[in-house]
């Protein structure tokens, strides 16, 4: 572990600085934090759902046939850019890089950051640092860990071990609607931020009833299942999206159905279902694993609230935030806000 990074951390638990003692972290309170592999360890944040989380996170990361295709890469990557509002990876690596330091806060194995994250980076002199409450982490560091300028934390975002002001910028895609309160690991990041600093986020959006039941009603029939079984469980709706996607098939709703949240138009029938009856995730760009990757993703997990647009934007208001980006998605809202002052 490098001497920067220890000058960012800080206890969890009461925001007090770390001392390095051998492979211990330790505060001046007296608790304890190991060293595993040169990456600092904070688990355990005491929630059963986010140890839940925790586990299903690190199993779909680690199933390493599960993701990182090329199809996969250019179908995620190209989206992300598209949702942050950038032109390109490089456009994005040169503005994180005039920014300074980055807190990748959720970071997984590092597949979001591999849209930017590059040897260029090791030139700029500037730090990223990843944080996954996951095994996750081991993965980020074997992918991204040769670049320069890169640390890797393992802990929660939720209580992110940080000392306030470290970040310029903190990017969490994807991450805060797992944790047991979305708007509470909102509220734990901002404090990380500089003056200056931005704050980036994607979350989910509220969908449809119908979708919105049945994503409940799957998330519950697999509470309790190991990932080997939620895995298992989940590759015949894999499939059915699969079906759904290879008929081709288009239709159109004559008109706005009000009742159901389902808007007039003329629908591919997969996307209709996937949209406002049950998430049926395909892409023929990705292999059957990779599909199945993204269905888990959204079902496994214990958590994953879903939010309205004026919920986002009261967060940014309520923290002192100024939204510079707010795009919107059938899938969630990608949101930049600014710290304007202390």
């Amino acid at each position: 572990m490098n001497r920067t990074l220890l000058e960012l951390l800080a206890d969890p638990l009461d925001g007090s600085p770390l001392a390095l003692d051998g492979d211990t972290l330790r505060s001046g309170a007296g608790a304890t934090y190991p060293v595993v592999d040169g990456i600092p360890r904070f688990t355990g944040s005491g929630d059963a759902g986010q140890a839940q989380t925790e586990e299903s996170f690190g199993f779909k990361w680690t199933k390493r046939d599960s993701f990182g295709s090329e199809g996969m890469n250019q179908e995620l990557h190209a989206w992300l850019l598209e949702r942050y509002g950038f032109g390109s990876g490089e456009e994005m690596r040169d503005y994180f890089a005039s920014k300074g330091r980055v807190l990748d806060a959720g970071c997984g194995a590092g597949v979001a950051a591999s849209a930017w994250l590059d040897d260029t980076w090791s030139e700029s002199g500037h730090e990223w640092v990843g944080l996954d409450i996951s095994r996750a982490i081991d993965v980020a560091r074997e992918r991204l860990g040769r670049l320069g300028g890169t640390s890797f934390v393992q802990g929660d975002v939720a209580h992110p071990p940080f000392r306030p002001g470290s970040f310029d910028v903190v990017f969490s895609e994807g991450v805060l609607h797992h944790t047991p309160s979305t708007k509470g690991s909102f509220d734990a990041l901002v404090p990380l931020l500089a003056d200056g600093g931005e704050l980036m986020i994607y979350v989910y959006r509220r969908k449809a009833p119908i979708r919105e039941f049945t994503d409940d009603y799957v998330r519950d029939r697999l509470a309790g299942s190991s990932p080997d079984e939620a895995w298992a469980a989940l590759r015949p709706l894999t499939r059915l999206g699969q079906a759904l996607a290879e008929l081709d098939v288009e239709v159109e709703v004559p008109e706005d159905v009000p009742l159901l949240e389902i808007p007039a138009g003329r629908y591919d029938v997969q996307r209709l279902i996937y949209w406002n009856v049950a998430k049926l995730f395909w892409n023929p760009n990705m292999t059957f694993e990779e599909n199945n990757h993204l269905n888990f993703d959204w079902y496994a997990p214990k958590y994953a609230w879903r939010h309205t647009e004026d919920e986002v934007r009261g967060w940014y208001a309520d923290a002192g935030l100024e939204i510079t980006r707010f795009h919107v998605h059938e899938a969630g809202y990608t949101v930049r806000g600014v710290k304007t002052s202390s």
